[in-house]
């Protein structure tokens, strides 16, 4: 198994790699030339959806709650629906009307710098829990699978993300989602082919 994760984890780096040779300009590192598709921006969003707390926590929480669980990850899927139906074409005639990278270079443009740097903190504090929470989760895996610790495990789990992303930014994470959900999809699947019993 640890040798699965190993070559996993350089699979992510190699596409990060591989990316890199498209990126030219800061267009291209930050907003992906603004020409992800439909398919990649799907996969992409729907990969970083589906997480430890989509999966591992939606189901204890679907255990403990019932159906009533399904709103955990169903209401970040309407609200995501909406939005890509509704503002979402807005903003990206908007962005790519003025080059905006950024939710903050919008606010600044459309209220002050103050109201930017208000909703960057409230942002900041949310990511930083969502990060943390994601390379927890890989230092499980990781301990689990290769009794490394949780503090190393945080390390190689973050390491692996930063180098893939610094390749390539934006392409390479879009490709490296699709890769992970493909992975997901399969280990979703797989799961259900245990062995039966008698």
């Amino acid at each position: 198994m640890l040798v699965l994760l190993l070559i996993y984890a350089l699979l992510l780096i190699a596409i990060g790699a591989f990316i890199s040779r498209k990126v030219k300009s800061a267009d291209d590192f930050l907003v992906a030339r603004r020409n992800l598709g439909p398919g990649l921006l799907f996969t992409t969003l729907l990969a970083a959806n589906i997480g430890a707390g989509s999966t591992v926590g939606a189901a204890g929480l679907g255990y403990e709650f019932g159906l009533s669980a399904w709103w955990w990850v169903g209401s970040a899927g309407i609200g995501s629906l909406i939005l890509a139906f509704t503002v979402g074409p807005k903003i990206w005639q908007l962005a790519k009307r003025f080059n905006f990278y950024t939710l903050g270079d919008y606010l600044e443009q459309r209220y002050d710098r103050r109201v930017r740097v208000i909703v960057a903190l409230v942002l900041w504090l949310r990511t930083l829990a969502l990060l943390s929470g994601q390379l927890l989760a890989i230092s499980f895996i990781l301990d689990a699978v290769a009794h490394v610790g949780k503090v190393v495990g945080c390390v190689i789990g973050g390491i692996v993300v930063v180098i893939y992303f610094i390749a390539g930014g934006l392409l390479s994470s879009a490709w490296v989602n699709l890769i992970q959900l493909i992975v997901m999809l399969l280990g979703f699947l797989g799961s259900g082919q245990g062995p039966k019993e008698r």
